[in-house]
This record gives structure tokens, C-alpha cells and sequence, in this order.
């Protein structure tokens, strides 16, 4: 088994009107990932026959997983989408740039589509199943 330490600091002197500092990190136990894949998005909407990309297929795993996922675009409004497939509601949103590290309901497949066909979207599935 593997550990992974994600690490997530907030830091800021003019967000509030106290400096901001918050750091917080976990250690995982895990056992399978899919690696890192990186994928160009054809589809520009939610729920389109094709060109979404597959982040996360349900019941991959057992136990909690962990999605990693990164807009690898370097235009702002070049946005990626997350959505539960089967819905028309998006999860997430991200800008070109932005990425998220999220754990996982198992039973939902999670895929992406883009605001502009082609955008590159970064990401990975951590599993904690033993």
C-alpha cells in the first residue's frame, strides 16, 4: 500500500482583516489509482452523445476514492465542468488553471465537458480499497 499527503494552505494579508493562514493535510492509505491521465474535451455541453471525458467510472471502488482533477488550460474562461452522469447539474466549475481534490460518492460516474472543444483536463482516481 501507498500513502498519499494531500496538503491544501489558504494564505492571504488583505482577504480579511486579520492575515490569513490555514493549513490542513491527511494521509491516505492507498491501494489503486487509475494514474494520471490527461485528456483533450470535444463536448461543449452536459449530457451530449460524445466527447465527454470519464473521470470516474461508479463503483470503481469499494471503499472512498479520491478525484484529483485540473483545468490545464492557461485562458480563465476556458471552463471545465464535473457533473454526475445521468444529470444536467454541474458540480464543479474550473477555470482554466484551477483544480480540485475531492473525495468520491462510489455509486456516481463523474464525467467532464468544456466551454471551449479540446481543452486538456488533468486527473486521476485514488482508491483506499484493501
Amino acid at each position: 500500500m501507498a500513502t498519499l499527503t494531500p496538503t491544501l494552505t489558504l494564505a492571504s494579508t488583505d482577504l480579511v482583516t486579520d492575515s490569513l493562514s490555514l493549513s490542513t493535510n491527511t494521509s491516505i492509505t492507498a491501494s489503486h489509482t487509475t494514474g494520471l491521465a490527461r485528456q483533450p474535451i470535444t463536448s461543449t455541453a452536459v449530457g451530449t452523445a460524445s466527447g465527454q471525458v470519464t473521470l470516474y467510472t461508479g463503483d470503481d471502488f469499494a471503499a472512498i476514492a479520491y478525484l484529483y482533477v485540473k483545468n490545464t488550460d492557461d485562458t480563465a474562461t476556458d471552463y471545465i465542468y464535473v457533473y454526475k452522469d445521468g444529470g444536467v447539474d454541474n458540480l464543479l466549475k474550473l477555470a482554466g488553471g484551477d483544480w480540485a481534490f475531492l473525495p468520491l460518492i462510489a455509486d456516481d460516474t463523474l464525467k467532464a465537458w468544456a466551454t471551449t472543444s479540446g481543452t486538456i483536463v488533468e486527473f486521476m482516481v485514488v482508491g483506499t480499497d484493501q
